[in-house]
């Protein structure tokens, strides 16, 4: 069992020294990893940042999102952006206008965090629809991912 546990560990920590090492590239597979504190999160309006908003409701119970998924996001906008407060990690909140398979529009909000990915080496996005989210998974009106 130590011994399992000890062979994922390494197997995480090469997997992760990869992903820094690999260069340039690795912007928009959201490995962001900064020493100087330069950009620390992708801008709201970034393509991988939208995909992992489309990308997280698509992995979405389809009864959570009434079996629709994102198909653009438009009128992008930076609602605000923390750092060095309470928590040293870095949040970008966004929102946006999405616009769903059934062709209605919505209004989606999302997190980015710094550190909350796969070893705390890249970004996460927590998205919400607000009018979807029948079961208050993000609290009301998705005041999980706004700033407060």
């Amino acid at each position: 069992m130590i011994r399992l546990r000890l062979a994922s560990l390494i197997c995480s920590a090469i997997v992760a020294s990869t992903a820094l090492l690999s260069g340039p590239a690795m912007a928009e597979n959201r490995v962001y990893f900064s020493l100087n504190s330069d950009p620390r999160l992708p801008e709201c309006s970034t393509a991988s940042v939208q995909s992992a908003v489309a990308g997280t409701l698509a992995r979405a119970q389809t009864s959570y999102v009434d079996g629709h998924a994102i198909t653009s996001i438009d009128g992008i906008r930076e609602v605000a952006y923390r750092d060095n407060g309470i928590s040293p990690l870095a949040r970008r909140y966004c929102r946006g206008t999405a616009t769903l398979t059934d062709g209605s529009a919505r209004t989606v909000h999302y997190r980015l965090e710094e550190h909350a990915g796969f070893v705390g080496v890249r970004w996460n996005v927590e998205a919400c629809l607000s009018p979807l989210d029948k079961w208050h998974v993000y609290g009301a009106y998705c005041s999980i991912v706004r700033p407060r």
